[in-house]
């Protein structure tokens, strides 16, 4: 057993990157399971998602951030600036999530941020199975002449390779101290949370470019329930017109009853209980705006 108070290093690690550059994907690989919703549309990530990652002799709380805003349109895209900036005030250490190309302005943008926090950072090129390795040492050389990365990791989360590599550079990156939780600990987040990221994650897909990306996700009830009885959920889709609610219901509720096909057997695996999910849309107009509905629902 190993001892985790002698030289155990442990921290918060930021993760950040351009919007979908694949931040999500490799949290949820470097965990071994589903933290981090995903889909292809931008900006999927609005909140700070924490993952534990215990392994021998470390323990890294992994931050999953929203991408990269260069300028906010309203209080949803500056809430998500500000958890951006708190996570990488907060960290021990950062990881740079890029895509194998020179960096742009966004990665040199989040560069300079990274050497005003002061502290270690990784650079993490995802998709690493998408370039020929002789395109690829390019530019990991450009990436090593803008900033003195502990160390530059190509990795491909879909096929698994190089995550040991960069778990273990994680690891090194770490003060020595004790572990910041309990090593039973997955993430800091509720269940109910979590329940309301996997309906908006079914609606980003079961809509694909019908759907705009102005809808968020309210838990209203959970209910957890005692025996074999299946938990009561209510949600509500939140949505800025009209018409968009028209579109998520669909014809006779069919289109709605669809995305809670999807998500109650994910969200069965997550509490390990029958569950039934009830969904509602209601017309929110302007929701982004709105800071207190924002602070409710971030």
């Amino acid at each position: 057993m190993t001892d985790r108070t002698t030289n155990f290093r442990s921290g918060l690690v930021a993760i950040v990157g351009r919007a979908n550059v694949g931040k999500s994907t490799l949290l949820n690989a470097l965990l071994g399971q589903k933290l981090s919703i995903v889909s292809a549309k931008p900006h999927t990530t609005r909140h700070r998602v924490l993952g534990v990652l215990n392994d021998t002799g470390f323990q890294a709380a992994l931050i999953d951030t929203p991408g990269f805003l260069r300028k906010g349109r309203d209080q949803l895209d500056a809430a998500m600036a500000r958890q951006l900036s708190g996570a990488l005030g907060d960290a021990h250490a950062v990881v740079l999530a890029a895509e194998p190309r020179y960096p742009g302005d966004v990665e040199q943008s989040l560069i300079a941020q990274i050497a005003a926090a002061d502290v270690p950072a990784l650079l993490v090129l995802t998709k690493a199975d998408t370039i020929a390795k002789q395109k690829l040492l390019p530019v990991m050389a450009r990436y090593a002449d803008t900033h003195p990365f502990a160390d530059i990791v190509p990795v491909s989360a879909v096929e698994r390779d190089g995550l040991d590599l960069l778990s273990q550079a994680i690891g090194s990156c770490l003060p020595e101290q004790e572990a910041l939780f309990p090593p039973e600990v997955l993430t800091d987040r509720t269940t109910r949370f979590f329940v309301g990221e996997l309906v908006r994650e079914k609606i980003f897909e079961n809509y694909a470019h019908e759907v705009p990306y102005d809808t968020a996700v309210e838990v209203v009830d959970f209910d957890e329930r005692e025996g074999d009885a299946p938990d009561y959920i209510r949600a509500v889709v939140h949505v800025d017109t009209s018409s968009q609610k028209r579109l998520l219901i669909g014809k006779g509720g069919a289109a709605l009853k669809e995305v809670g096909v999807l998500a109650r057997p994910e969200i069965e695996a997550l509490t390990g209980r029958p569950a039934f999910l009830e969904l509602w849309v209601k017309v929110n107009a302007r929701w982004r705006r709105k800071a207190g509905f924002i602070q409710r629902t971030l």
